[in-house]
């Protein structure tokens, strides 16, 4: 399972790819690090044929299955590795600074290269990016436009041609934007911050030589915004935030959300039925809904159409991230099982949409660095420990891969859900617990959306506890938005909550831990609430 998989492993001890997933992958490239030559980036092209990267030394890009080199070039300082999207062009990013004794009157070098892929990688353009904020060039997904930001103007070029720009956009003090995916007709939101009494906008305009506007919003409590579309192109969240949170409530700052609808040509707030944070918000890879994590913990997780109108929700737990898989199947109907992943820095799906990754990297944490893989059902394949923090983990991705297909969800059995987790480690290594799973799963639900809800179906159990990494959710853990339970939804609750808490102590007993007396009659019970459950789904 997952023998195809290909991934690239980036840590102090060098930069690698590997297929498969088992404690024995096949090395398909792997260069040792030194002191002098460390990786610091990689990056794939989008059809995961290419792979380019920087030792410190030199930035090169060569064909995975062959090895064939396509370009090496003496950038050192490389920071930055962005593909066009059809692979033709790959752009390169150093910090815009002069190294060494500076001159009188002397300025930084030109620092964003482009070469072109398809011309032997061939330089074709050398410009200037002094924002490292906004260094990069946006490109359409057919590459008849690129765009990036310089000053006030946004500049818009052809057929990927970086000679002279075609036309321009212009606006005082602009600090950020982004060009609309899919097809034509383009369109570009742009960010400008408040100034004085003026409120900060995002402004969305038609990508034509006038650069007609189609859509305004306005707010106010924002030192940045970001701006993402959804996979269509139709649609886009507003996510503006200031640092400091002048209540003291968080040190997340404050963040407000925005939702602004082309084909309407309508911005709106988007509804949080809970004050805090805004932790992430990320459209499905559909692109017919969205998902926010919000709230003071614990957080909630809500589910919106492209109108904004909240279409269900998940029970309020400890998280602060949103994962869709590439076909957008997990998260959306219901919660699989959640397993124990402490110190989880890093996250990221297979392409196949049945497999994920989770790290411990540094710099963020600087021991315990490792990376595991998962099934979507919560069984852990293989994990790799680096002797932290003699050894450091910086990164782990997946290569892009296409063929894919959309696969049917699988109910999971008691031995699935014993088979999940973390194994356990006791110091004693003769220990009888030693490698046998966690098992901190609970129990899947049966809520069904609105649009499915012939069947019909219960919401499922709560959230992870504290210090859990929750898997993959597929919408039917979601509770529908209803003013009200019922008794029966009350009483099923009551008991989840049991069940959960059972689990819980289960878990404790397997850690080795004594329990009291109650507790132990409490576990005893789990077969009567289980039926009592039963009964009540009917």
């Amino acid at each position: 399972m997952g023998d195809n998989l290909v991934y690239a492993v980036r840590a102090s001890t060098g930069v690698s790819l590997k297929r498969g997933l088992s404690k024995d992958p096949v090395t398909i490239f792997n260069q040792t690090s030194s002191k002098e030559i460390s990786c610091n980036v990689f990056a794939y092209s989008n059809n995961g044929q290419l792979f380019a990267y920087c030792d410190n030394q030199i930035t090169r890009c060569f064909e995975i299955s062959t090895g064939r080199q396509i370009l090496s070039v003496e950038l050192k300082r490389t920071r930055k590795l962005v593909f066009s999207p059809k692979d033709t062009h790959l752009f390169v990013f150093e910090p815009y600074t002069i190294y060494g004794k500076k001159q009188e009157g002397q300025k930084p070098e030109d620092n964003l290269s482009v070469f072109s892929l398809v011309d032997g990688g061939k330089m074709v353009a050398k410009l200037k990016a002094p924002n490292e904020a906004n260094w990069d060039v946006q490109v359409t997904d057919d590459e008849s436009l690129a765009a990036r930001i310089v000053g006030s103007e946004i500049l818009i070029y052809t057929n990927m041609n970086f000679e002279r720009y075609e036309y321009k956009f212009v606006e005082k003090g602009i600090q950020g934007f982004s060009l609309s995916p899919g097809g034509a007709p383009y369109h570009i939101g742009v960010y400008t911050p408040a100034e004085g009494n003026n409120p900060a906008r995002v402004k969305v305009f038609r990508v034509t030589p006038s650069f007609p506007a189609v859509a305004n919003r306005t707010f106010f409590k924002s030192d940045k915004a970001v701006i993402t579309w959804n996979q269509k192109g139709n649609a886009l969240l507003i996510l503006a935030s200031v640092e400091v949170d002048k209540t003291n409530q968080s040190y997340y700052g404050e963040q407000s959300l925005f939702l602004i609808n082309i084909q309407t040509e309508e911005s709106t707030i988007v509804p949080l039925a809970k004050q805090g944070p805004i932790y992430s918000a990320k459209w499905n890879p559909n692109g017919k809904e969205f998902a926010v994590c919000y709230g003071h913990m614990p957080a909630k997780v809500t589910f919106y159409n492209p109108k904004g109108i909240p279409i269900f929700e998940c029970p309020d737990g400890p998280r602060n991230d949103i994962f869709y898989n590439a076909f957008g199947n997990i998260i959306l109907k219901k919660e699989i099982i959640a397993i124990e992943v402490p110190n989880t820095t890093l996250f990221e799906w297979a392409p196949d949409g049945q497999h994920f990754v989770t790290c411990t990297t540094a710099p963020r944490l600087r021991i315990d660095n490792s990376y595991r893989f998962w099934h979507y059902t919560g069984r852990m394949i293989h994990e790799v420990q680096y002797d932290s923090p003699k050894e450091e983990l910086w990164e782990v991705r997946w290569r892009p891969m296409s063929g894919y297909n959309k696969f049917e969800i699988k109910e999971l059995s008691k031995t699935d859900k014993m088979a999940a987790g973390l194994p356990i480690r006791k110091k004693d290594a003769s220990h009888p617990l030693n490698n046998v799973p966690a098992g901190a799963v609970k129990a899947a639900g049966a809520y069904v959306p609105p649009h499915l809800r012939k069947s019909g179906g219960p919401a499922t159990s709560g959230p992870p506890r504290p210090g859990q990494k929750s898997a993959p959710q597929n919408g039917n853990s979601a509770q529908a938005i209803r003013p009200q339970q019922t008794e029966v939804e009350r009483k099923l609750m009551q008991l989840r909550k049991k069940v959960e808490d059972i689990a819980i102590l289960k878990t404790r007993v397997a850690n080795g831990d004594q329990l009291q007396p109650n507790q132990l009659e409490k576990i005893k019970k789990e077969e009567e609430f289980l039926a009592e459950i039963q009964k009540l789904t009917i």
